[in-house]
């Protein structure tokens, strides 16, 4: 039996895309370097680079725009750009920091799991103010994971002394939802515009999110009416 959020002992949040509104700035950063060489970027820039690691993308503007610098300056470069970012822009989501307000304030220990850059993550909760709301914050990086394993879910759980099966994981990425949901853990989608996009057509990835979360939202205002 699908258990109600007024169950939940321990909340494990996805930053990117269901915490913060950063998918935009994404979109947009490897447009954003190649202005700021001087050149045009492609119309589908975004399209072309977004399934690339930090290292190959470096490669693809060194072999599609001529650039001279070596792989390692570049990536530095694109890692200052995400970095502003995240200090001085990336939005929260609405009545997201009400929704963490509600836990702490019901004693249910928050965790956030990310595959953000721990310097990033660190930046911007404390600029949104809600780093106090997290009783453990671990990144993949710092895991040597990514969100195709459970280990990080698992860990947030452990640490904060909760059973998968009475802990809640907020995601709004497929790949993340489909693993913790096989993983055992309650599984709560969120959505963002990126889930539109098709990554394993014909369906749209909240079509396919819809068929595999416990609980599905548009937005936390969404949920805090159930909570």
């Amino acid at each position: 039996m699908k258990k109600n959020l007024n169950e939940m002992k321990c909340a494990i949040f996805d930053l990117d895309g269901t915490l913060v509104d950063s998918m935009p700035m994404w979109h947009t950063v490897a447009d954003k370097y190649i202005e700021g060489k001087g050149l045009v970027p492609e119309k589908n820039l975004w399209d072309n680079v977004k399934r690339l690691t930090e290292t190959e993308t470096a490669k693809y503007f060194i072999e599609n725009y001529g650039l001279k610098e070596s792989v390692e300056k570049i990536c530095g470069e694109i890692e200052t750009i995400i970095f502003a970012e995240y200090k001085k822009n990336v939005p929260m989501k609405e009545n997201a920091e009400n929704f963490l307000s509600l836990l702490k304030e019901r004693g249910v220990p928050i965790a956030l799991a990310t595959a953000t850059d721990r310097k990033c993550v660190m930046a911007c909760l404390e600029r949104l103010g809600i780093k106090d709301y997290f009783t453990v914050i671990h990144t993949c990086l710092d895991l040597n994971t990514s969100k195709h394993k459970p280990l990080i879910f698992e860990k947030c759980a452990m640490d904060c002394g909760v059973a998968k099966e009475d802990a809640f994981v907020f995601e709004d990425a497929l790949h993340c939802i489909r693993t913790a949901k096989e993983a055992g853990f309650n599984v709560v989608a969120l959505y963002d515009k990126s889930n539109e996009e098709l990554t394993e057509p014909p369906l749209s990835d909240w079509q396919r999110i819809i068929k595999i979360a416990d609980i599905n939202a548009i937005n936390f205002t969404e949920l805090l009416k159930d909570i």
